[in-house]
C-alpha cells in the first residue's frame, strides 16, 4: 500500500463531511479505482477516485483542472488535483452536483447501497465493481486501526450484512424446455437461463449470491426433482426460485406466483417477488397462489428452504412478450433481485 495512499486516509479521518458513515467505503472505492495509490492518476494528479473532469466539480470552489490522461478505456479529459484536501472536497462536489447521482444522500447509513447507487447511475461499468469494492473495505478498516484512526471512525465503519443465499433453479430440462413462446421464439429453459445471466452480473448491487441448478433428464420427473432440490438443500440457500412463465390456450395475461399451502415464508417471497415483477411488467395480477397438488406442486414441496414457481407472463400472447422485450431481460432479473431481497430481509 503506497504511503501516499495512508496520507489520503488519514487526511480523511480529519476531513469533516456531512456523511461520515460513508468514509470507509468510499476510501475502499479509492482504493480500487486507484490500485491503494499507485495509478498514474493517482501519483500525479491525485486522483483518487478515476474522476473524470466535469465543470460541476469546479460549481463552489475551484477543486480540479483538466487534464488528458490515457485510461484502460482510451484518452480522455480527467480531474488534476493539487491537494489530498482538494481531491477529498472535489469527489464529493463531483457526486453532488449536477444531478446525475442524485438521491445518493438515502444511502447515507447503507454503505453497499450508495456504491450501487454509483454504479447504476454510471460511475463505473464493471458489473462486479460494487463487491470489488465491498471486498476491500476490511483492509480499508485494517489500514485505519494501523493509522490509530478506528476511535475516529467508529461511527463510520459499515457493519457487515448477511450476504442472501438465492437458489434458482431453471425450470425443465435440455430434453423437455417447457412451453415454447411462439411471439418470442425461445423456450422456457432457454429464456429463464438468459435471465439468470442478467441476474448474476447485477447481484452483488443486492446483496445476494445466486447460483444456477438445473434438473437433469432421468428415469422420471419425481426424480428429476428430487435430484436437483437435494443439491440446492446441500447448498442451504435462503429461498428459492424455480423460474418459468406460463402458457395456456386463448390470450390469458397476467403475473403470479406459486408456493406451499401453509408455508409463511413460501408466501411472503411469493408475494414480494410478484410485487417487483408488477411493478416492472404492468401484467394484470393474477395473485400468489397456493399449490398444494397438480402441476408444480412436487417442487415446492420438495425443499426444506422457501421455495417458489415463477409465473411472470404468458408465453404464448402476444400483449404479455411485448411486454417482456419492451423492458428486457435487465430490468426483470431486478424485479427478482428486489423481490426476493425484500423477502428475504424479512425472513
Amino acid at each position: 500500500m503506497s504511503d501516499p495512499f495512508k496520507e489520503l486516509a488519514q487526511k480523511y479521518v480529519e476531513t469533516k463531511i456531512s456523511t461520515p458513515g460513508l468514509k470507509v467505503v468510499t476510501l475502499a472505492q479509492w482504493a480500487l479505482e486507484s490500485n491503494f495509490g499507485k495509478s498514474a492518476l493517482a501519483t500525479d494528479h491525485k486522483n483518487f477516485g478515476g474522476l473524470k473532469f466535469r465543470a460541476r466539480i469546479n460549481e463552489n470552489h475551484p477543486y480540479a483542472t483538466p487534464v488528458d490522461y490515457e485510461a484502460h478505456d482510451g484518452l480522455d479529459t480527467y480531474c488534476a488535483f493539487a491537494s489530498l484536501q482538494d481531491f477529498i472536497l472535489g469527489y464529493w462536489e463531483f457526486i453532488n452536483n449536477g444531478g446525475i447521482y442524485s438521491g445518493w444522500e438515502d444511502f447515507a447509513d447503507d454503505p453497499s447501497g450508495y456504491i450501487a447507487h454509483l454504479h447504476g447511475n454510471g460511475y463505473a461499468g464493471d458489473p462486479k465493481y460494487v463487491s470489488k469494492v465491498m471486498k476491500l473495505v476490511p483492509t480499508i478498516n485494517a489500514m485505519l486501526e494501523d493509522l490509530g484512526a478506528t476511535d475516529t471512525l467508529a461511527d463510520s465503519t459499515p457493519m457487515p450484512r448477511s450476504l442472501f443465499k438465492l437458489a434458482i433453479l431453471i425450470g425443465h430440462n435440455k430434453k423437455a424446455q417447457g412451453a415454447f413462446s411462439q411471439p418470442m421464439q425461445i423456450s422456457e429453459w432457454k429464456f429463464n437461463q438468459r435471465i439468470f445471466k442478467k441476474i448474476d452480473q447485477l447481484s452483488p448491487q443486492y446483496e445476494i449470491e445466486p447460483r444456477q441448478f438445473f434438473r437433469e433428464p432421468s428415469s422420471g420427473y419425481s426424480k428429476e426433482i428430487a435430484d436437483a432440490y437435494a443439491k440446492i438443500d446441500a447448498w442451504g440457500p435462503t429461498a428459492i426460485l424455480e423460474l418459468h412463465f406460463n402458457s395456456a390456450t386463448g390470450n390469458p395475461s397476467g403475473t403470479e406466483m406459486l408456493y406451499w399451502p401453509g408455508s409463511a415464508k413460501g408466501k411472503l417471497l411469493a408475494d414480494k417477488v410478484r410485487e417487483a415483477m408488477l411493478d416492472t411488467l404492468k401484467l394484470p395480477d393474477r395473485g400468489s397462489k397456493a399449490r398444494g397438488t397438480g402441476n408444480g406442486s412436487t417442487s415446492l414441496q420438495a425443499s426444506q428452504f422457501p421455495t417458489i414457481l415463477t409465473e411472470p407472463f404468458f408465453g404464448n400472447t402476444q400483449h404479455d412478450c411485448d411486454r417482456v422485450m419492451t423492458v428486457g431481460d435487465e430490468a426483470i432479473a431486478r424485479a427478482y433481485l428486489i423481490g426476493a431481497r425484500d423477502a428475504m430481509e424479512d425472513f
